[in-house]
């Protein structure tokens, strides 16, 4: 059968369409390959909406998070060059032994601190030791001092002035037989009811064993009252020398003293002197007195 006229008309057309669509799937696809699509706004990221502001939390991907266009993740971590690999155990060995003491050096401070009390002790014992040794062998006493006479004169008692000169005679004796006294400085008071009148100093001297000797001391004052207690004291030493005709004084001494014995021992100490109650009988209103002869004229004496 021939074919009818209906069908050349449509093979043309069919033919027509086809060659229009592979042309337009040609330029479509040639057109996609010379235009890439667009970028991403800059500071926008990858497609993600920003929330109030705030980035993403560390370690979690916004929401909507997308690779762009032709990337591929093939990532190697054995690959990767770590910068700050931890270090060897050495490391920590030998940075470490200067922060914490090693057990050489706690024995070493343990040996030592035992060797300092051990010494400490020893060296109390020595001379807890020689103390007892020093009692024991030369059984050391204290020197032995008496008034042998105190004068007063140009003895003055106003309320607003004092004057009073005194000389004071005493007799100083060393009863030990092994030990010689040397005292190298010695310094005088005068009290009157426990408040110091005058002071001065006297002339060293020294005794040896068995020996006693003589000692000189001289003080005098003539000023004005300052201080309330003075004023006091002046008072009652001139209601005393007015109505009794007599004042008690106290003669104290401080004397820095070497105890030192034939051989070996040597010792530094303060012997204080302390007689009190001296009374001083004065020859009507002269304001001149000496010691009265009911008067005690030993001293006490403390080291």
């Amino acid at each position: 059968m021939a074919p009818s006229s209906s069908d050349h008309d449509s093979s043309p057309k069919k033919d027509k369409e086809s060659s229009t669509s592979a042309t337009d799937g040609k330029t479509n696809t040639i057109a996609s390959q010379q235009h890439p699509p667009p970028p991403y706004p800059p500071g926008v990221g990858y497609n993600y909406p920003q929330t109030m502001g705030y980035p993403p939390p560390m370690g979690q991907y916004p929401p909507g998070y997308q690779y762009p266009p032709g990337y591929h993740y093939n990532y190697n971590y054995n690959n990767y060059n770590y910068a700050a690999q931890a270090p060897p155990a050495a490391y920590y060995y030998n940075h470490g032994a200067g922060a914490y003491p090693t057990q050489e050096e706690m024995n070493a401070a343990a040996n030592f601190a035992r060797g300092f009390l051990i010494g400490m002790m020893l060296l109390f014992f020595f001379i807890f030791a020689s103390t007892i040794l020093f009692w024991v062998v030369l059984r050391p006493q204290v020197p032995e001092f008496h008034v042998e006479s105190l004068t007063v004169a140009n003895f003055e008692a106003k309320e607003s002035s004092f004057a009073a000169s005194w000389d004071a005679n005493l007799t100083a004796r060393n009863p030990n037989t092994k030990i010689r006294l040397y005292f190298n400085q010695i310094e005088t008071f005068m009290f009157y009811d426990d408040q110091p009148l005058v002071s001065s100093y006297a002339n060293p001297f020294s005794l040896e064993t068995g020996a006693a000797t003589g000692m000189v001391t001289k003080l005098a004052t003539n000023s004005s009252v300052d201080e309330e207690a003075e004023d006091d004291a002046v008072e009652k030493m001139a209601e005393e020398y007015g109505s009794r005709g007599a004042v008690e004084f106290s003669l104290r001494m401080a004397m820095w003293t070497t105890f030192k014995s034939e051989s070996w021992w040597t010792r530094r100490s303060t012997v204080r002197v302390f007689c009190e109650e001296l009374k001083v009988a004065f020859v009507g209103k002269t304001g001149k007195g000496s010691l009265a002869p009911d008067t005690n004229r030993e001293c006490l004496v403390f080291v």
